[in-house]
């Protein structure tokens, strides 16, 4: 059984050698489209490949061995425990499946000759071969291995100390992580997954887990969309809380056979964030605080509930680290806490929570200062001193051009704690993060207003069909409004200014020019306009638009955290 643990660990690291080749494939993506970004493809496409080509031949290599290392595996445990081995090989088997359907589907792939597509492709293969998946199967063999002869697992002598699994990234990330793929772990309840979690992390037993699910303990929470799990920890003697907050829905359960049910139930989760997101955080509406509201009684039940002594951190990514920043501010729950790629805190909804957490004089003046969109380091730290204190003990990192960093430059939005930044050196990634560099104040508040009564519109949708109609009637209402209205000057500058803000970033190829002729004359339809007048909305970069999503979530942006960050003051 230890030659089967050996090989396990070496193709969960050919495993995470894919999804490190996945991140430099996409950091390499040229965003542009000239004669030397063009040029500098092709050496780098055969590296890329070369060293699919070698992953992908030991892959599968490992999966035949461990598939054959299962099946003939001989322990004496397997009388006592008779469902163990026909488990073992049942992960083995998924594993091999995989990787045979793969080998199919590769071969189907479209194998065009441009530079660009090849490095597409590349990305494609990458993603056809589920990482995260097979990880997941790889980590089901060593639980059950774990759970079942521990004494295989090599224990270090020196005892655990306060906040060791916290201070370790790669925990952080597979924590928080763990909530988007809990669909992968029907076989296992979340402390079995955590108790390996931290002898793989400490190599030392953890002598009590339990784990805290808001969706079971919370009717609301699930009704609401809000998503968070505690685990309780005891580890020689030292008892500690992890709560994680999971962001906004960016995953597909794919243990649901039906793919209409499985759109479905991704569809209206992801409307649940997303609907709190603009109002609660873009916004700032009192009446869409609910998902705040759960989890300030979320963190009530895990206080009532929790042993004497019990350190309590919180980890969130997006959406989750607004929550770790907000109830820090509101109720300070955590000793400590890490979020990455954060959504904001929104004063506004603070006000309409904890109206007393400042005087009318205070509220008064942040409100003034946080409504300044020309980021400065003065400004922050002027906001900071009318705090209640710095809230050192929160650490949040991002990658410097994340999307959510645009959620900071919205009126009455501030960060908790300390703020590092993340990038690459000599690297070209064109999005913008600073609205008020290309919108007015005036622009910024219509930008709120649009996604607030897209919300309002959406509001009795029920189906993910009622979704997607009620949005394509909201938009063409909207683009009817705007061919009415832009002969205007002031609707065609608000209209260069937002096209020219998504050129600058990259998304539209083509840069947009000043609308100067009236629509009016003629009823056109949306695709007509944006081929006469609007030409520059053909060329919209979807390469831009995965890159933003990518780097956003924790596969893509972990990446950043070995450089060395910028801290903001």
């Amino acid at each position: 059984m230890r030659e089967l643990l050996k090989s396990l660990d070496k193709l969960n690291h050919v495993y995470e050698q894919f999804d490190l080749l996945n991140f430099r494939a996409h950091k390499v993506m040229p965003l542009t489209f000239n004669k030397k970004d063009s040029k500098s493809l092709l050496p780098q496409n055969k590296r890329l490949y070369f060293s699919y080509s070698y992953l992908d031949k030991e892959k599968t290599r490992l999966t035949n061995l461990i598939l054959s290392q299962t099946i003939n595996l001989k322990d004496p445990l397997f009388k006592q425990k008779k469902m163990l081995h026909p488990k073992l090989i049942d992960k083995a088997l998924k594993l091999k499946n995989i990787d045979e359907t793969h080998k199919k589907e590769e071969s189907q792939l479209p194998n065009r000759n441009r530079k660009i597509n090849k490095l597409k492709r590349l990305i494609n293969m990458i993603d056809d071969e589920n990482v995260g998946l097979c990880q997941g199967y790889l980590t089901q063999m060593k639980v059950l291995i774990y759970h079942n002869k521990a004494s295989l697992f090599d224990e270090r002598s020196e005892k655990y100390h306060p906040k060791e699994l916290l201070d370790d990234v790669d925990f952080r990330m597979k924590i928080m992580q763990f909530d988007y793929d809990r669909y992968l772990y029907d076989d296992f309840t979340p402390e079995d997954f955590l108790d390996y979690l931290i002898f793989e992390k400490t190599q030392r037993h953890a002598s009590f887990i339990k784990s805290y699910d808001a969706r079971v303990l919370l009717p609301d929470a699930e009704n609401c969309g809000f998503s968070g799990i505690a685990y309780e920890v005891k580890i020689d003697g030292i008892r500690e809380c992890y709560v994680t907050f999971k962001g906004t829905e960016a995953d597909m359960d794919y243990t649901e056979n039906s793919r209409s049910k499985r759109l479905e139930k991704f569809l209206l989760e992801g409307y649940k964030d997303w609907n709190y997101n603009v109002n609660a955080i873009l916004v700032g509406k009192s009446e869409e605080n609910d998902q705040l509201v759960v989890a300030r009684k979320f963190m009530s039940y895990l206080n009532e509930h929790l042993k004497e002594n019990c350190l309590v951190y919180g980890l969130g990514h997006s959406l989750g680290g607004h929550f770790v920043q907000t109830l820090q501010l509101t109720d300070d729950y955590f000793k400590a806490g890490y979020t990455l790629n954060s959504a904001p805190v929104n004063l506004k909804q603070v006000q309409q929570i904890k109206p007393d957490l400042f005087d009318e004089t205070t509220w008064k003046k942040l409100f003034e200062l946080t409504n300044q969109k020309t980021v400065t380091n003065i400004l922050n730290r002027e906001i900071k001193r009318l705090l209640p204190r710095e809230y050192p003990e929160i650490i949040n990192q991002s990658f410097e051009q994340d999307l959510t960093q645009v959620f900071y430059e919205i009126p009455y939005t501030i960060w908790v704690g300390q703020k590092l930044e993340y990038n690459l050196n000599n690297w070209k990634y064109p999005f913008k993060q600073h609205l008020a560099s290309y919108l007015s104040e005036e622009e910024i508040h219509s930008y709120q207003h649009f996604f607030e009564q897209l919300f309002v519109y959406l509001q009795d949708s029920n189906t993910s069909t009622q979704l997607m109609r009620s949005t394509l009637g909201f938009l063409g209402a909207r683009v009817k409004i705007l061919q009415a209205d832009i002969d205007k000057p002031i609707t065609s500058q608000f209209f260069y200014d937002y096209s020219n803000y998504i050129y600058e970033s990259g998304i539209f190829l083509d840069r947009p020019q000043e609308i100067t002729e009236d629509l009016n004359t003629s009823q056109l339809t949306m695709w007509k306009s944006s081929r006469r007048e609007w030409p520059f909305l053909k060329s919209l970069n979807m390469d831009m638009l995965d890159l933003s999503v990518y780097f956003h979530i924790i596969s893509g942006v972990k990446y950043f955290l070995n450089k060395k960050p910028n801290k903001i003051e």
